[in-house]
């Protein structure tokens, strides 16, 4: 549709305070020409009124407000390029992460950090998720529909992974498949999880990604004390317990996440010592980095009009120069 839009929309109530910059220059240009005629001070050529002086300089103002505005009108084809990161997100969903040592859950924490870091995303990122307990399994394909993949991320539970245990070798592994081949450089894979790594495997899965050129950073939720894990039995809750009976208590293990990312060349990140752990993440080292271009091509636009405003005001102050009178006035 070819309507009339404003890049700057938004500076549109400025355009009711016009009124107002009328009223005060009119009395601001009445007080200047009540003072000359009180003192006696005569102008030596003609003066508009102080009503048609402070008219012109309104329309100046609001023909400049309007420029800035930048009216626009009509179709045309613009170059677009998309440019962003592919952030994978490894999210741990084994049974240590039901551990209440955090609100509501290790789990629940995780999946919030996740949504917080979403808005801040720019517009060519791509987001993907890999969920992992005892193997990995890619839940969400590498996207720029963020709505899609904040709807996945909330039907996440314990359950998406049967087997048991928490290999992070294999969370790592599956990443590296989803990743681009040709864009490894721009792309980011964010561990989540206690770090138990009870496979043991896991730096050396870190070591396969670095050498493809892959970042890893991780973040750790838990505390390093303990905390029992919390499971429903017959419809009550009850604590997990081992073969032998034993409760089970699951602590964060920050060492191996700490050397894991530092395989990489990335960091750990402890989410009990901060609130929005991935918040952090992006805007101190995801932001900086150098983005890639996904696509370019060509999208319809509207076609700049603020010439068609520019050119009277112009003309509306080239007139008022005009009729200033110059030096004589």
């Amino acid at each position: 549709m070819n309507d009339v839009v404003f890049a700057r929309g938004w500076l549109w109530p400025w355009l009711l305070s016009l009124p107002v910059a009328w009223a005060l220059l009119w009395l601001l240009f009445d007080c200047t020409r009540q003072a000359a005629r009180r003192y006696g001070a005569a102008p030596r050529t003609r003066v508009a009124s102080p009503l048609v002086r402070s008219l012109r300089v309104t329309l100046l103002l609001g023909c400049g407000l309007l420029t800035w505005m930048d009216p626009r009108y009509g179709d045309e084809q613009v170059q677009v390029e998309r440019r962003g990161l592919d952030l994978i997100f490894c999210l741990d969903t084994s049974r240590s992460m039901l551990a209440a040592d955090m609100e509501p859950s290790r789990l629940g924490r995780a999946q919030r950090d996740i949504r917080s870091v979403l808005p801040r995303l720019d517009r060519g990122d791509r987001a993907g998720l890999v969920v992992f307990a005892g193997e990995a399994r890619l839940w969400v394909p590498l996207t720029h529909d963020l709505d899609s993949f904040r709807g996945l991320l909330d039907e996440v539970d314990s359950d998406v992974v049967k087997v048991g245990g928490t290999d992070l070798a294999a969370a790592l592994r599956k990443a590296l498949e989803l990743s681009d081949p040709d864009n490894r450089k721009t792309t980011v894979v964010v561990l989540l999880t206690d770090g138990e790594d009870l496979a043991g495997a896991g730096r050396q899965a870190a070591g396969e990604l670095k050498d493809q050129g892959l970042v890893v950073y991780t973040v750790g939720y838990g505390s390093a004390l303990g905390s029992k894990i919390t499971v429903q039995e017959g419809g009550k809750q009850a604590f997990l317990r081992d073969k032998a009976g034993q409760e089970v208590v699951s602590r964060l293990d920050p060492d191996s996440l700490r050397a894991l990312a530092e395989v990489t060349g990335g960091e750990f990140l402890r989410a009990e010592a901060m609130a929005l752990p991935l918040e952090e993440l992006q805007q101190k080292r995801l932001r900086p980095m150098q983005k890639r271009s996904y696509e370019a091509g060509e999208q319809v636009g509207k076609r700049a009009r603020y010439q068609w405003v520019l050119l009277p005001l112009l003309l509306l102050l080239l007139f008022d120069i005009v009729m200033s009178g110059g030096r004589n006035r």
